[in-house]
């Protein structure tokens, strides 16, 4: 069970960037713009990996770490972002982080070597850190705390588009233009939607001149507060694998995989990653359509990380073929990709609005942070097999397939053990409500201890079952 805690929202100033000149609709499409640029950079190296490759003489291992280089920045801005979100708005803060993450997308363009194409990724996965984050801040700030996971699994399936994008489209632009000059197009993008952005998102939650500025230390401290919580460790523990494993493929080592297993090319490799991202599309909307209809969450944590599993040990296990069942595979895994958003879901709600940024992003921080690691590992473990043509064979890729299958099962079996008290308490909850029976609210449901000042805490409507 889940209470979350309110502190009075600030006035909005008046002026430029206000609800007056946005209205929800238009809000939300901007914010899924934002988000769908940064799946676009996050998944775009995965068509031109096998180029990437042998333009620049690039080993797995440095394939590795130039694609866990934008995760690994963009978790290591996590703490910092979420402190900068709570204090001075998501409007500025995103508008400056995007402006960023469009000059790292014109380095990337120019790259000759893995050094330069590690830094590029850095200020792209830097800039981009605050995308996601950032609206999620917009709509717990904007909406009631019981439409959040709706909102927020929304926003994920709009900016799936930034996947769409990626896959045949971003593989036919760079057949046409090359890779260089489709990444020059996507700066130029990014930088024209940072204006958007700074004109169009509500001031709503920044700071007004005449009210004191809480201390940055202050707020670097007070992330204590949300890693002091013992059950957000359970949430951690999952996320670090969640997300990671989807983006392990979608990111950038399913097109090798494609290149070097199938022998696909460019737009089939395009194709099949388009694929699997409209099947992550799909997966977060249809759990936002029933996220509106239901109280349960935990079946569905289970749901995605299981599935999730088992298409890993199938591609694991499967013999070689293509193109349709290793497509069916890469959509199963995509459809089930929705599990990341429950967490975060799950996090919010175990604690006070005061805390919003820093609960999120400290969830996201370790997640992204896995994505790195996603990316950087099967790198090294691949590089241990001698390569055969040119690239790792056949067999390395199966191995770094079942290794994640069994790392997300792991997982989820520490998530049950820590929050096994608050899982429980969640389905007796839900079993009385059934039975139309009346059940009183444990002590402090789902709010941190110490984390909500007397007063704040209201009903949410949301529950961990």
């Amino acid at each position: 069970m889940n209470e979350s805690v309110s502190a009075p929202v600030p006035p909005e100033v008046p002026g430029h960037g206000g609800d007056a000149r946005t209205g929800t609709a238009g809000l939300l499409v901007v914010l899924a713009a934002a988000f769908t640029v940064s799946q676009f950079y996050r998944t775009a190296p995965a068509v031109i990996g096998p180029e990437l490759r042998s333009g620049l003489a690039l080993s797995p291992a440095q394939l590795g770490l130039a694609a866990g280089a934008f995760f690994i920045a963009f978790s290591l801005m996590h703490v910092p972002i979420g402190v900068l979100l709570d204090r001075y708005g998501p409007r500025r803060v995103m508008a400056a982080m995007l402006a960023i993450a469009s000059a790292g997308a014109a380095l990337f363009s120019q790259a000759g070597g893995a050094a330069s194409l590690v830094a590029a990724q850095l200020l792209i996965g830097a800039g981009c850190s605050a995308m996601f984050v950032g609206g999620l801040v917009v709509v717990a700030r904007r909406f009631p705390p019981a439409r959040f996971g709706g909102l927020a699994a929304l926003l994920t399936s709009v900016s799936g588009v930034g996947m769409v994008l990626s896959g045949t489209p971003f593989a036919a632009l760079a057949e046409a233009v090359g890779w260089r000059t489709g990444f020059l197009i996507a700066a130029a993008v990014s930088l024209a939607l940072a204006i958007v952005i700074f004109r169009a998102v509500p001031r709503r939650g920044e700071r007004r001149p005449e009210q004191p500025a809480e201390s940055f230390l202050r707020s670097v401290l007070d992330l204590g507060s949300v890693f002091r919580h013992g059950p957000v460790w359970g949430v951690i523990a999952l996320a670090m694998v969640s997300y990671p494993s989807v983006i392990a493929v979608r990111g950038f080592w399913g097109g090798p995989y494609l290149a070097d297993v199938h022998g696909a090319d460019t737009i089939e490799r395009g194709d099949i990653l388009l694929v699997m991202s409209v099947a992550t599309i799909v997966g977060a909307g249809l759990y936002a359509l029933f996220e509106r209809r239901t109280t349960l969450r935990m079946p569905f944590v289970y749901l995605a990380a299981g599935a999730s599993a088992l298409g890993f040990w199938l591609l694991a296990l499967a013999p070689v073929s293509f193109p349709v069942q290793t497509a069916l595979l890469f959509v199963l895994i995509g459809t089930f990709s929705f599990g990341s958003v429950l967490l975060l879901a799950l996090a919010r709600d175990m604690f006070p609005d005061r805390l919003t940024g820093r609960a999120i992003t400290s969830v996201n921080f370790t997640s992204f942070l896995g994505a790195g690691l996603m990316q950087v590992i099967p790198g090294i473990v691949l590089g241990l097999w001698l390569p055969v043509d040119g690239h790792p064979p056949a067999e390395a890729y199966r191995v770094v397939f079942a290794g994640i299958g069994a790392v997300l099962l792991v997982a989820a079996a520490v998530f049950t053990l820590v929050l096994r008290r608050q899982i429980a308490e969640g389905w007796r909850r839900w079993a009385a409500r059934r039975a139309g029976r009346t059940v009183a609210p444990a002590a402090a449901p789902g709010v941190a201890p110490g984390v909500a000042p007397k007063g704040e805490a209201r009903q949410t409507g949301r529950h961990t079952d």
